[in-house]
């Protein structure tokens, strides 16, 4: 600090000239951790340690002296030190990035120390700003992206053609890719305000859109498009023919990109399929909800009612009930989701939307719900339109009471002991 005596005494005790600028960039830990290869001592040994003290000495001195954390910061710098020199407001603003930066940093080592406990006693979140959106989930709303800097479909990406993403487009095509990455291949989904409008398994990626869009042609309309395989020239051709957002999947085929130009506004984008697993943090007012991601278990249920049932048709409709906003109740038949009550306040409603969605495709479908029947009377609705068996977790205090109304209508039933509520 040239403005203190005694600092200016030291330099000239021990012959050191004074300096104006730090520029100091860190080991690579993130990078390193993100690396499959790598091993627990590669990762410590790409903690620094003397970079950051290093940055935030010259940060707190910022009134004399600048500090340069990043490449992406040169091109100002070689600017200013041509016309003079760092200005007091340069120099304050490399000290916020420095602080921010090493806050960031220190934040990613203590994330990957604790990347083993359930609940640490403090989690340590930054985010770095991408860059502003046009606007948030509505028109009057300002939104920016943030990166917490974990690798994921977004951020590693490839954004194949097509305007950049909306606020709305980042929502529904995470609960779009979400959702189909759960699914066995080859599956296409189609989602609207996060919830599914379509969604099938197939014997091709076609075959598997062709279904999904048969749904619920209505509610697909400009919805978000993801598959879990790549995307080819006869699935795209099939798609240009309805409006859509967006389309999503692992790759994305030469000639299936060559079909999609001729629809200029429909973004295209391949992306590797979401992680599984993890941890999901939600934002409250002064504070923050955590848990693990919700797991959908389709190998440990338990036959309650006595009858045949398709079991494939009931693990899809296992999955998409569990992906599917509260409460849910899905129509599943041939691998194709002919009808999803989405978001209704009672569980019968949800039963009624789905089947009146489904209409006589109904008949030999299969149904699943989110959480338990609370009373008989969503079993006796589903039996009566045709459907032939219904997976849910149990759990009610009627639970008697609707089992017996599976036995009285022939109704295969199985609990999974295991709700999938979805907020």
């Amino acid at each position: 600090d040239m403005s203190m005596e005694n600092h200016r005494r030291q330099l000239v005790e021990h012959g050191i000239e004074p300096f104006q600028l730090v520029v100091s960039n860190r080991y690579p830990f993130s990078s390193t951790v993100s690396d499959p290869g790598a091993s627990e001592a590669d990762i410590i040994e790409k903690i620094d340690i003397g970079g950051p003290t290093l940055v935030r000495a010259a940060a707190k001195n910022h009134a004399h002296v600048g500090v340069v954390t990043s490449p992406d910061q040169y091109e100002r710098i070689e600017a200013a030190v041509e016309s003079g020199g760092l200005s007091a407001e340069l120099r304050l603003d490399l000290a916020r990035a420095a602080f921010a930066h090493t806050a960031a940093y220190d934040a990613a080592v203590a994330t990957w120390f604790e990347r083993d406990m359930a609940h640490p006693e403090q989690i340590a979140i930054t985010l770095k700003a991408m860059g502003a959106l046009r606007y948030g989930e509505n028109p009057h709303q300002e939104a920016a992206l943030y990166s917490d800097g974990t690798p994921s479909w977004w951020s590693v990406g490839d954004l194949l053609q097509g305007k950049e993403m909306s606020f709305n487009n980042f929502v529904d095509t995470e609960a779009a890719y979400r959702l189909v990455g759960a699914l066995p291949t080859p599956a296409a989904v189609v989602v609207k305000h996060t919830n599914p409008a379509g969604a099938a398994v197939g014997v091709s990626v076609s075959d598997a859109f062709a279904k999904a869009w048969a749904g619920d042609p209505l509610a697909a309309f400009g919805g978000v498009i993801a598959a879990n395989v790549p995307v080819d020239r006869g699935t795209a051709e099939m798609i240009v023919e309805n409006f859509v957002e967006i389309v999503i999947a692992p790759s994305v085929e030469a000639d299936a990109l060559e079909v999609f130009a001729n629809k200029p506004n429909i973004r295209v984008m391949s992306a590797p399929l979401p992680a599984i697993a993890g941890r999901e943090v939600r934002f409250i007012e002064g504070g923050a909800l955590v848990q693990d991601r919700d797991l959908i278990d389709v190998g440990t249920w338990r036959q309650v009612a006595p009858g045949s049932a398709d079991r494939r048709d009931l693990e899809v409709a296992w999955i998409v009930a569990g992906r599917t906003k509260s409460n849910a109740v899905v129509l599943v038949r041939q691998g194709q989701v002919v009808g999803a009550g989405a978001g209704d306040q009672s569980r019968i409603g949800a039963v009624q939307r789905a089947l009146s969605i489904a209409g006589e495709r109904s008949m030999g479908a299969v149904a699943a719900s989110d959480a338990f029947f609370p009373f008989r009377d969503g079993l006796d609705a589903l039996a009566q339109a045709g459907v032939e068996a219904v997976v849910e977790p149990g759990g009610s205090r009627n639970d008697d009471e609707v089992i017996n109304a599976a036995v009285d209508h022939g109704l295969a039933l199985f609990f999974t002991d295991r709700r999938h509520f979805l907020h």
